[in-house]
């Protein structure tokens, strides 16, 4: 925690670690998970970045002596009993779904093999193949239908039986990282504008993206919003992530950013920099922009995709395997000399995050960079495949 994922951003989550016992004395504990998505759980120790999420999470005793000794199972010692069930992440991108899962409780005795179920409708999963009972990722590169949701179930196996089977996971196609991997989505329609108030169709975020352009050493993010067949003068549209790396720029700041701007007259032009938060006391101020350059290459289209092209070596230079945690977009319009560079503001019209410096958690829009490869899956676990049944009823 005190290494903040490899980024100098505060997040106190200490301060939310509790233990309890339930009325038969089986162990409780709730604390906070930083980093919930596949995209951060599944990255390597050595990977700098997180996901700067804070989900409450309650972990449970199942198995073992009880801290009250009238509820013990009999003989806890040598008692055998059917798996826990293991927690899933997965990760899609392109034709590729990278599942991994915790170890789950033995029951004490010893996983003999992880099932790993598969459909392309919630419940109706079917048997797709079977790992060792010491191996926690699956590589599935069968998942091709870019028009389906696929659905996966893990479940562990034993002496005794299985474990339940309550624990299914969606991996909906969300595009690569040639063309970029959407990482918040806005439902059609915009739903949540008649609580918030109609953002101009200019303004209206539809979702945003990352990627890594092949053959460059480049990121590239995408801004896609309802239309820019007009482009409103004095505005804003950007897209902010959390990097360690902006102090280098600016002791005081913690998260770049790329973005479009437009000056009084809509001429567009296209930059990147950081946002500082100054912290007087126990006031927090105003998050910043700084910019430091232009982005050449940057575009937008009249369909509302703004495409912002942004050299790696300007912002940190991430490597292949690091995280760009807490992604989030923002338009802003009405701008002014005193207001140009604020990023909390009156003026903020459209916005995929929850509060600053973190991003709405679920999903978390989190970005694994992979280095401006060709599109292709990981190479996939050589497994035996069984013949497809039904999953058991929980």
């Amino acid at each position: 925690i005190w290494s903040h994922g490899g980024a100098d951003i505060c997040r106190n989550l200490l301060d939310f670690f509790d233990m309890t016992v339930d009325k038969q004395g089986r162990v409780e504990v709730g604390y906070v998970d930083g980093c919930t998505d596949g995209t951060c759980v599944q990255a390597a120790l050595t990977a700098k970045g997180n996901a700067y999420t804070a989900r409450g999470v309650i972990a449970r005793q199942s198995s073992g002596r009880r801290l009250i000794a009238s509820f013990d199972p009999p003989n806890p010692l040598h008692a055998k009993s059917v798996p826990g069930m293991p927690s899933i992440t997965q990760r899609r991108v392109g034709s590729s779904v990278r599942l991994a899962w915790s170890e789950a409780d033995t029951g004490n005795s010893n996983i003999k093999s992880y099932q790993i179920w598969r459909g392309t409708a919630s419940g109706a999963e079917t048997l797709l193949t079977s790992v060792g009972g010491t191996q926690t990722t699956y590589n599935d590169l069968t998942a091709t239908d870019i028009t389906k949701t696929y659905y996966y179930k893990v479940l562990a196996v034993n002496s005794v039986g299985m474990s339940c089977a309550n624990n299914e996971i969606a991996a909906p196609y969300i595009g690569d990282t040639c063309s970029g991997l959407i990482l918040q989505r806005t439902p059609p329609g915009h739903p949540e504008q008649p609580l918030q108030g109609t953002a101009p169709a200019s303004l209206a975020i539809d979702y945003i993206a990352a990627g890594e352009p092949p053959g460059t050493s480049n990121l590239m993010f995408k801004m896609k919003v309802t239309d820019l067949s007009s482009v409103p003068p004095n505005s804003r549209w950007r897209i902010v992530w959390n990097s360690y790396a902006a102090q280098s720029f600016d002791p005081a700041a913690e998260q770049f950013y790329a973005g479009m701007r437009t000056d009084q007259n809509g001429t567009v032009t296209f930059e990147y920099g950081t946002v500082a938060t100054a912290v007087v006391g126990l006031v927090i101020g105003v998050p910043t922009e700084t910019p430091i350059g232009a982005l050449p290459g940057s575009s937008f289209n009249a369909d509302g995709t703004i495409t912002l092209v942004v050299p790696k070596s300007a912002v940190g230079n991430p490597q292949p395997g690091d995280l760009l945690g807490a992604v989030n977009g923002r338009t802003f319009t009405g701008d002014t000399s005193e207001t140009q560079n604020l990023e909390r503001s009156t003026l903020l019209v459209d916005h995929t995050f929850v509060k600053g410096q973190r991003d709405n958690g679920h999903p978390a829009a989190t970005y694994a960079v992979v280095g401006n490869v060709a599109c292709a899956g990981p190479t996939p676990t050589p497994t035996p495949k069984p013949k497809p049944t039904h999953p058991p009823h929980p």
